[in-house]
This record gives structure tokens, C-alpha cells and sequence, in this order.
């Protein structure tokens, strides 16, 4: 006897329906899928009145997901030695029950004010059972080879889509724990060339924050918004504590000399760019492929000191010709560098570093750049109070 197909539902089990759900729950990334192909498929395929997922959580029978003539137990959570699904992932094998009131594995109280006659439960992976597909009927029935083969696939197939969410969710997690990695050691990095002529390494931090921001605001005017995407800007953000890395490359004479630096030890200053360039091209290399990373990071590297003039250093490249992210990190190390104590320098307030900027729009700095620092000036304010390098002088979090 099979159950009388409601209005507008069509009850087969021609062998199509099945490849397709089959096919369907090999291609399901996540278990919202799963439970989705399962809830709108397995009703029509073998004529039951109930379908159920069931996922094994710890030492309970989680009910995920339903599809019914009347409600069942969706999100409810019954021990496994309490539920017909518990008991067949416990013991590896369907349960087939025509009578349940007959079954002592059935707990009768929970199924009385329920439509279920018949049922089986089919656990999900044989041999480890992370789930159960329950099939129900509203009257006395004996699934029939056919239902079980049916119930049986889909069963299969689940088990082979929860692996493949699994291994899915795995690679994203290790994805997200590589990017984590990397950006720490970036960020050890770029505090290493830092803390040798700045005690606490803020530096890479504020102008990390301070690039960010000037590129979000540019992004919303011409010319720059051509160029800045949310996969560009997070990449200069990215990038940016790499901007200084050629200093470990500096003698400390020079690098940490109070006075002002002769013509030749500014020279070996300057120098600090190329080697920073050099060695980001260097890791490129041994990587095999240069990424937009490591593309940006040696712009940066290479083109921060250029000026809008051409009077920078180390290539005289002047104007649009200095690469865009060069040139927003201009603007945040010498904002940076003059709101910040230096072994040659005591800090100025922001007031007048701004004044400063303002000043030398269209010579050292892009004169569009400036206007939009201008904008945001206060964000830069509040970037250097966050990660000022006096912990005393530190907002609390």
C-alpha cells in the first residue's frame, strides 16, 4: 500500500528523480544543502508522509530538518538512547518498523500526539554514522525493497556530501589560518626593520591604518577610484608594513645618528628603499609567481620617498608616474614621522602636521591625495592616539 500523493505533489521513484538528488548532494557545499535536497526530495521519491535529517551531536540526536504532513521534532535534541535515530546510529543499521507501537526501540509517549504509524530510519555513513534519514507514514507500512534501495542511496549520497562540507570547511579553515600566519609574520617583519630607530614598532601599524583609510576615501573620486577595488585596498593595507624593511639594511651609525646626516650617510639612508625592493623581489622569485602582494609590496617599497615634483628619490619619478600606493604611503610616514618622537626629533602636534601637508600639495605630495587627507585628517589623529607608542598616553580598550 503507498501513501495518496497530496495536491500538487508528485510521488515517483523513476530512476532520473534519483541520479538527480544523487547528483544534487554530490555537489551540495554546505549542510544547508544537504538538509535542503534531502527535505525536497526524498518525500516524492518514496511516497512517505514524513521525512527527517538527523545529525549525530555528541551524545544527542540533533532533528535538523523536516518535511512533513504535520509538524515532528525540527531543532529538537533527544539523547541517542532515547530516539529510533540514535539507535540506528548506534547500531549501524536501519531500523524498519511497520507497527511502532509494537517496537519497545520506539519511545511511544513522544510519537502519540504525532501522525507517525510506520517508519524507518536509515543511518548516514555505515560504518561511522554521523546522521539518519527517518522516513515516516501516517498509517501501517512495511517499506518495501524499492523504498529502502531509495532511502539507502540518498542515505549514501548524504554521507559522501557531509564529507565533502567537512573537507570543504577544513581547507577554508587552514586557508584563513595560512592568511593569519602570513600576516603575522609580515607584520614581524615589518616591526623588525621599525624597532631599531622606533622603541615600540607602531609605526607599521599606524601607517598601515593611515593607508587604509586615505585609500577608502579616495576610492570615491576620480582618478583613484579606477584603481581602488576592496582586493587592492586590502592588499596595500596588506603590503604596507613592508614599506620600511630596507632598514635593516642601515648601519646604526646612520640610522640611529641624533644629528643631521652628511651627504654620503644620507645617501646609504636612501638606500634603504632599493634594498627593501630587492628583498621583496627576491622572496617573489623564490615563491615562483609575483602576486598582486608582493607586486604591491615592492611599489611601496621602492616608491614611497618619491615626490609629486620629481625631486624624490630613488628613480626622480614625479607626478602619476609614482605608483598610486606609493604615493598614499607618503602621506601616512611623514604624517607619521611628524607626529612621532624620533631619536633625531621631537613629536609636532596634529595640527600642524597637517598644516604642513596642506603645504606641499603638488610638490611633495599628489595635490587630489592631500585634498582627501584633508578630509579625513581626524581619522589620522585618532589612528596615532589608538597605537601611540607611550602606553601611557594609550586609550584603554
Amino acid at each position: 500500500m503507498q501513501a495518496k500523493p497530496e495536491p500538487g505533489r508528485s510521488y515517483t521513484t523513476g530512476a532520473e528523480e534519483i541520479e538527480e538528488r544523487v547528483l544534487q548532494l554530490s555537489m551540495a557545499r554546505g549542510l544547508d544543502e544537504v538538509f535542503a535536497i534531502v527535505r525536497e526530495g526524498a518525500r516524492p521519491l518514496i511516497g512517505a508522509d514524513g521525512v527527517t535529517f538527523i545529525l549525530r551531536d555528541g551524545d544527542k540526536c540533533h532533528y535538523a530538518e523536516e518535511d512533513a504532513i504535520s509538524p515532528l521534532w525540527k531543532g529538537m535534541r533527544f539523547p541517542m538512547q532515547n530516539c529510533v535515530s540514535g539507535w540506528s546510529m548506534l547500531n549501524r543499521q536501519p531500523a524498519i518498523i511497520e507497527d511502532i507501537y509494537a517496537d519497545p526501540r520506539v519511545p511511544h509517549e513522544a510519537y502519540r500526539p504525532t501522525f507517525v504509524k510506520s517508519m524507518v530510519m536509515m543511518p548516514v555513513r555505515r560504518d561511522d554514522p554521523v546522521a539518519a534519514i527517518g522516513a515516516y507514514w501516517s498509517y501501517r507500512h512495511l517499506a518495501t525493497e524499492a523504498e529502502l534501495r531509495i532511502l539507502q542511496r540518498l542515505a549514501n549520497a548524504a554521507a559522501v556530501a557531509i564529507t565533502n562540507v567537512g573537507l570543504i570547511n577544513e581547507l577554508k579553515r587552514a586557508q584563513q589560518e595560512t592568511e593569519q600566519a602570513k600576516d603575522a609574520i609580515i607584520m614581524a617583519l615589518g616591526s623588525l626593520a621599525e624597532t631599531r630607530d622606533n622603541e615600540t614598532g607602531n609605526h607599521v601599524l599606524r601607517t598601515q591604518r593611515y593607508v587604509r583609510a586615505l585609500a577608502d576615501a579616495a576610492r570615491h573620486r576620480a582618478p583613484y577610484s579606477a584603481q581602488l577595488d576592496d582586493e587592492t585596498i586590502a592588499v596595500i593595507f596588506k603590503s604596507a608594513p613592508l614599506h620600511d624593511i630596507g632598514k635593516v639594511g642601515i648601519p646604526d651609525r646612520v640610522l640611529l645618528k641624533p644629528g643631521r646626516l652628511s651627504a654620503r650617510e644620507y645617501a646609504i639612508m636612501k638606500s634603504h628603499v632599493e634594498i627593501g625592493h630587492a628583498a621583496i623581489a627576491n622572496a617573489a622569485r623564490h615563491l615562483g609567481a609575483c602576486t598582486p602582494f608582493f607586486e604591491i609590496a615592492q611599489e611601496i617599497a621602492l616608491s614611497h620617498h618619491e615626490r609629486w615634483d620629481g625631486a624624490g628619490y630613488p628613480q626622480g619619478l614625479a607626478g602619476d608616474a609614482i605608483p598610486l600606493s606609493g604615493r598614499l604611503m607618503a602621506i601616512a610616514d611623514v604624517y607619521d614621522a611628524l607626529v612621532s618622537v624620533r631619536v633625531y626629533k621631537d613629536a609636532i602636534p596634529h595640527a600642524d602636521a597637517v598644516e604642513i601637508i596642506r603645504s606641499e600639495a603638488g610638490r611633495q605630495f599628489d595635490p587630489g591625495l592631500v585634498d582627501v587627507f584633508l578630509e579625513i585628517a581626524d581619522e589620522f589623529e585618532a589612528i596615532h592616539r589608538r597605537f601611540a607608542d607611550d602606553p601611557e598616553t594609550r586609550p584603554r580598550a
